[in-house]
């Protein structure tokens, strides 16, 4: 026989499983906020437009006109750059560190930096760039096309000055760790690079020495993109009684002739907020 408490035991069962048959797994879970995220990643904005464009939509001719617009905007971003730089020394009141010639030192912090964009030309362009001091990060963000003659450039560069204290002179490693995560690309005629650099300037004498950390370039037809760390060195030779500032700096620049797409997303104002280079920290190595 059938008991009443046998019945409310089973129905109970019963919904219990129906009820677990909608209850999502934890994988599932976990495979619906990557689809989110991947909608909302560094590539979106670029792979909107490259989806629009048609793979015959390309030319020789385009590209090599977009390749010379882009040298005209690399060289304004170092132009800019470096004017931007030399007014930083010049507004320079104390030295906020000081570095003992011969004796080594570690900076895990910032105290200069700045930004900036540039348009050329009448295609549709997307541009932002920025630093912040606080987490020593430097962030540009270029997006050109479809559509047009032009591009644009932003570049962005954050450091740490220090004071040589002591006589004569003596060989150094500057080395920086730090990351970088962004993207570079072209499709149907673009033309764009990214540059990543370490430099080191003497403020006292104006003379700067650098060395490339990251650098690529895509035309025609491209896509490139960077996740991961760096650690790298320059040598120089440290003069006792000068200052410095040494600083890591990202440039990027996209032009495109006719209908094509180009882009280098290091940071904001491509239509996401993905992007970045920064350091860690910069070690005085005697």
């Amino acid at each position: 026989m059938i008991t009443k408490r046998f019945v409310i035991g089973t129905l109970f069962l019963v919904i219990f499983l129906v009820g677990m048959a909608f209850v999502p797994t934890a994988s599932a879970i976990d495979t619906k906020l990557s689809e989110e995220k991947s909608t909302k990643s560094i590539y979106c904005a670029e792979n909107e437009i490259i989806s629009k464009l048609s793979s015959n939509q390309t030319s020789s001719e385009n590209s090599k006109k977009a390749e010379e617009l882009i040298n005209k905007i690399k060289a304004q971003n170092e132009q800019e750059i470096s004017d931007s730089v030399n007014k930083s020394t010049s507004e320079q009141i104390s030295i906020l560190s000081t570095v003992t010639l011969g004796t080594d030192a570690t900076f895990t912090n910032a105290d200069c930096g700045d930004s900036g964009t540039s348009s050329w030309g009448a295609a549709p362009c997307l541009k932002g760039s920025d630093y912040i001091k606080s987490s020593r990060r430097a962030r540009e963000a270029v997006l050109t096309g479809p559509g047009g003659y032009g591009g644009s450039g932003a570049w962005a560069w954050v450091g740490k000055s220090f004071y040589v204290s002591g006589s004569g002179s003596q060989s150094a490693n500057i080395r920086m760790t730090g990351y970088l995560y962004g993207l570079t690309s072209a499709a149907a005629g673009g033309s764009s690079s990214s540059d990543v650099d370490l430099v080191l300037k003497d403020s006292t004498t104006g003379t700067s020495y650098s060395t490339s950390i990251y650098s690529v370039s895509c035309g025609g037809l491209g896509w490139e993109n960077v996740d991961q760390s760096f650690n790298k060195g320059l040598s120089v030779t440290l003069q006792g009684g000068h200052s410095y500032i040494a600083y890591l700096k990202v440039a990027g620049s996209a032009s495109t002739y006719g209908i094509g797409e180009a882009g280098s997303d290091f940071g904001p104002g491509d239509g996401d907020d993905e992007g970045y280079v920064s350091y860690f920290s910069i070690i005085v190595d005697f």
